[in-house]
């Protein structure tokens, strides 16, 4: 295995996001060496990055499984810097200026890998690490792979022709460990598969990538990173192809979904799935007011769902909250709430569906204000330092019924949660509750009609 070594991400991030140098020096036609780089952010949890090179803004919000493509620089001293992209919008310096000296012919792939949330007491805490080998163009292709996922085991790698039995075959390297990387290895241009297996059994796949062309003249470096969506999967494999990032999935994921009950005067419901009864001890099964599921895995397809009342016999199916031809995409996670007022007349109940970012970044807390009452008419909601309303505030402003703030990036801190008529602060309809947003953390606030409540609105959380 080729060693990777350490070193300032910031430094490496900026200098791989450079522009392309001069190949020759106009004053003396002097042939100037290059240097090649390619940067990954392969930290789950870190936020996005801005680099800059020489004194300049190279490059603006570099994100989580994101690659830079194939960068040509001139070989020689460097200055860089970075700066971390914080969510009220400032930033901050991680790395101040710095000099660094790039060989020439020599391709440095940076790789920012491990978790700012990790404890220190293993190696998956948050670091840089560079691999470098010779830059040069494969006759047919080069492949390389490196372990960059902290929350998967050691593995062993396959990469064969489609369909072909593990058992029989010899892995691409066995027994990676945490940042280990292989060797590049050229290999003819054509059709592969890539599956990550358990060390000691080939039958445990933990990641299939199906069939993947890698085309004449390609050159990739590929990271095992930790997969932040849906699936059961650990792993996401990103791959730069030299001209950018492209982040290639489990073949067999599925999709998640959680689903919630809202309606304060419906009783205890059973979720039907294409026609199917829960059984009596599935999460789906005499779901109450305010209830929740955790996420439940199931496999990407097209879904129909019948919400039946509990305990009657024939089953009393509420048609309104039905739903035909529900796409569930592979990788995706979703929450479906059962919304509405059974008793009062009006066409405003149904199971409605949205979709949702699970990934948590440690230096901001997600938070995320859903409108699911029939009672509460347009809604501003104030996200506040004190428990006043202002125009100072983050405000959501005139939320409709079935109104998605979709998720905010908000400081870590204590925060105040009010609601209020659109257009009128001084009437606080829910609130002033007091949040403490933790960095890592997610929070999606629903709010829902309650009889108990002494202005009939109440909020729930999803994410205790």
């Amino acid at each position: 295995m080729k060693k990777t070594n350490k070193i300032l991400l910031a430094a490496a991030i900026t200098t791989a996001l450079t522009a392309c140098g001069s190949d020759s020096n106009d004053d003396n036609n002097e042939v100037v060496e290059n240097s090649y780089l390619r940067v990954y952010h392969a930290s789950p949890d870190a936020p996005a990055v801005n680099v800059w090179l020489d004194g300049n803004e190279a490059l603006k919000g570099v994100d989580y499984q994101q690659s830079s493509g194939m960068i040509t620089v001139p070989a020689g001293m460097h200055t860089v810097q970075v700066e971390a992209i914080l969510p009220d919008g400032t930033t901050t310096t991680v790395i101040p200026a710095t000099d660094l000296d790039l060989a020439a012919n020599t391709e440095y792939n940076v790789v920012a890998a491990g978790k700012v949330s990790a404890d220190g007491s293993d190696n998956t805490g948050f670091g840089p690490q560079i691999v470098t080998r010779d830059a040069l163009m494969p006759e047919g292709a080069r492949v390389q792979v490196m372990h960059a996922a902290p929350d998967a085991p050691t593995v062993d790698v396959f990469i064969t022709a489609p369909g072909e039995d593990l058992s029989m075959a010899t892995p691409f390297v066995d027994d990676a460990a945490y940042l280990a990387a292989t060797d590049a290895v050229e290999v003819p241009a054509g059709s592969y598969q890539i599956r990550i297996t358990d060390k000691d059994d080939p039958t445990m796949v933990y990641f299939d990538s199906g069939t993947v062309e890698v085309p004449a003249g390609a050159d990739w470096f590929a990271a095992a990173t930790n997969n932040t969506m849906a699936g059961g999967s650990p792993v996401a494999l990103l791959v730069d192809t030299g001209e950018g990032p492209l982040v290639v999935q489990d073949a067999n994921s599925g999709a998640d979904i959680r689903v919630v009950h809202t309606i304060s005067d419906a009783p205890g419901v059973d979720v039907w799935i294409n026609g199917d009864a829960p059984a009596m001890d599935s999460p789906l099964y005499n779901l109450m007011y305010k209830d929740k599921t955790d996420y439940l895995s199931v496999p990407a397809a097209s879904y129909d769902f019948a919400v039946g009342v509990n305990g009657t016999d024939p089953v009393v199916v509420v048609d309104a909250l039905g739903l035909e031809g529900a796409e569930l995409m592979a990788n995706y996670s979703y929450t479906a709430m059962a919304i509405g007022n059974l008793g009062d007349g009006m066409d405003n109940d149904e199971l409605f569906v949205v979709s949702d970012d699970t990934r948590r970044v440690a230096t901001e807390a997600k938070l995320r204000a859903i409108h699911a009452s029939t009672l509460a008419g347009e809604v501003d909601i104030y996200v506040s330092a004190d428990a006043t309303p202002s125009e100072d505030d983050v405000i959501l402003e005139n939320v409709p019924y079935k109104g998605d703030s979709t998720l905010l990036s908000v400081m870590p801190g204590e925060v105040y949660i009010m609601v209020t008529p659109a257009d009128d602060m001084n009437t606080i309809a829910i609130g002033p509750a007091m949040l403490n947003l933790e960095g890592g953390s997610i929070t999606t606030l629903v709010a829902v009609d309650d009889p108990d409540a002494a202005t009939g609105v109440n909020v729930i959380s999803l994410d205790d």
